[in-house]
């Protein structure tokens, strides 16, 4: 009965998280899509993915849970519902969510979210949905062909024998490579393309959003100030321009100054719409509510800034720990067998761990740090390919295009989570979770009643019989083990993490004393001439048009002079008299 119960109540809390993070990946992809440009099935397409690649995540924990309810902490013992057939039947659940996950991602890796993307891009004018999606398919079966390359590739890979293996755990883990090794393949290939997301995104993120949770939103009114004075200095190079040509005389404009007063023409229309962009966030809810909201920020800021430095200080420990790893090394893909590094995430989930749920709480709360992290380095760095910027990434304004290409690498960086969870933040922990086993035998039983000290936390050299691993670690290890290349680039794609947190950290403190720390109310560096093209506000350079933002703006010459509008007319030939003039 206790069985039934601990265990119908993980799979209810995960039922209640899956819901949430149903509606979280709705809000998501309706805050960044941009709603004058979006596709119906691009979006479902990304609330799908996401929802799918979160609740895979979230599995985790529950896989933690089950497995730390196997053991008796006051005894070291199995409680007498965990026999081998129940535990064995309970992980079977858990392994089949595992599998039919995996490859739901990987069909919105490799089908889907290729297919919506390539509809979207093959938008024209008088097309059917027949043709569009016949040619979304030919491009999409590119992707097709990889996933099957690295299908008949896991299926006839053999692994290696690891015959000095002297632990009986992983050679339990080698006898059961079987057909599924093809998925761990693929599965492992997905990962280690989301260990560089987690280099190239989550790393600068991780150095970034502690930063700008504690710096807050800068200065609004002095951000209003500063757009004023760039607006009226630009009118004031304008006006000089066209103080240059009087009205009704025969000078033509030059084209460097034609040249130069449309340049100030665009950069003044970027302004204004800046302008009326800060203006916005400065009457908006949200800034009159920053008296109200600037504490939690500090708190989140210094809360993640504490998680940020107990994560690296993890994966440092755990890092260097792995080369002086004796039993196996890199043959094992740098497995951790005998730590001998305190890992503080590990020794804090060990301690929390008699106080549940508050150990689950933690691995949760990594796991949404670490996404919310990722989001915010692609936010800051925008969609690339190597060095070609594709798509930006902001609120309200990301086409449906990079709304299926960030969602493609937060799915990515969730996969890649995996190992850096299992094999680095918290090996021990996230392997066999909080169980304890008891490390004295009397005669052929082990007994610790009156030694309770030797009841010890499970560890990968701990009895098999009675130390149950996760899914989620056996999985992994089915991939490193299959595949030791695998867990060798895994293991140098962690030293390339933090060499890029490092590095991003530094380049981000530099900027902050430079700029400051905080948030800018608008990002500049948004290409504010594209925005101003979508919306309408950029008029064609025409002599009309020309002359009419003249009159709109009062550029009139005091005492006579030009506008722009018969200035034009000049340069193309014709003399204007007054009468020209608005």
């Amino acid at each position: 009965m206790d069985s039934l119960l601990h265990i119908a109540g993980a799979w209810g809390a995960f039922g209640t998280m899956a819901t949430m993070l149903l509606c979280f990946s709705v809000f998501f992809t309706l805050y960044y899509s941009d709603p004058r440009d979006r596709e119906p099935f691009a979006m479902v397409i990304t609330i799908l993915a996401l929802t799918l690649c979160l609740t895979t995540v979230a599995l985790f924990p529950i896989d933690i849970f089950l497995v730390s309810r196997i053991m008796n902490s006051a005894t070291g013992l199995r409680h007498e519902w965990a026999t081998d057939a129940a535990i064995a039947h309970m992980q079977d659940t858990v392994r089949i969510v595992y599998y039919v996950a995996y490859g739901l991602i990987a069909s919105f890796i490799f089908f889907w979210i290729p297919l919506s993307y390539f509809y979207f891009e093959e938008l024209e004018e008088d097309q059917g949905v027949g043709s569009r999606l016949w040619a979304a398919l030919k491009y999409t079966f590119f992707f097709i062909i990889i996933a099957g390359i690295l299908l008949v590739t896991g299926l006839f890979m053999k692994p290696n024998d690891h015959e000095d293996v002297d632990l009986d755990w992983l050679r339990k883990i080698l006898a059961n490579l079987d057909g599924s090794g093809a998925l761990a393949f693929v599965a492992g290939v997905m990962a280690l393309t989301g260990m560089g997301v987690l280099v190239f995104y989550t790393g600068p993120g991780l150095s970034l959003l502690p930063l700008h949770l504690l710096g807050g939103l800068k200065s609004i009114p002095a951000k209003v100030t500063e757009t004023h004075a760039q607006l009226a200095a630009n009118r004031e190079r304008q006006n000089a321009i066209l103080n240059r040509y009087t009205p009704g005389g025969h000078r033509q404009m030059s084209d460097r100054d034609r040249h130069a007063l449309n340049e100030l023409q665009r950069e003044e229309l970027i302004l204004e719409n800046r302008s009326r962009m800060v203006q916005g966030v400065r009457d908006s809810w949200l800034n009159r509510c920053q008296f109200i909201i600037r504490p939690f920020q500090i708190i989140f800021g210094l809360a993640g800034t504490t998680l940020t430095v107990l994560l690296i200080a993890s994966i440092v420990v755990t890092t260097l720990d792995s080369l002086k790893e004796e039993v196996c090394g890199a043959p094992c893909g740098y497995i951790l067998t005998r730590p001998h590094i305190p890992n503080p995430l590990n020794l804090l989930f060990l301690k929390l761990s008699p106080f549940f749920p508050v150990d689950y709480v933690l691995m949760v709360m990594i796991i949404l740090y670490m996404f919310w992290a990722t989001t915010k380095g692609i936010i800051s760095i925008g969609i690339r390919f190597l060095w070609v910027h594709l798509y930006k990434f902001r609120q309200a304004a990301t086409p449906p295009q990079g709304l299926l290409a960030a969602t493609m690498l937060l799915m990515l960086s969730l996969a890649g989570l995996g190992y850096s969870l299992t094999m680095s933040v918290a090996p021990d922990y996230s392997m066999f979770g909080s169980q304890k086993y008891c490390n004295h035998t009397v005669i052929t039983e082990r007994d610790c009643g009156d030694y309770p000290a030797l009841i010890i936390p499970c560890h990968i050299g701990a009895p098999k019989e009675l130390c149950t691993p996760t899914v989620t670690s056996s999985f992994i290890f089915k991939i490193i083990l299959g595949t030791p290349a695998l867990g060798i680039a895994f293991y140098y794609t962690q030293w390339l993490f933090l060499l890029m947190f490092l590095f991003a950290l530094l380049f981000n403190i530099i900027q902050g004393c430079r700029n400051g720390f905080g948030v800018d109310p608008i990002d500049e560096s948004e290409d504010d001439e594209d925005d101003i093209e979508v919306r309408g506000l950029l008029n064609a350079m025409s002599a009309d048009g020309g002359r009419r933002r003249a009159d709109r703006r009062g550029l009139l010459i005091p005492g006579g002079g030009a506008s722009y509008g018969s200035i034009q007319t000049q340069g193309n030939g014709n003399q204007a008299g007054p009468s020209s003039r608005s």
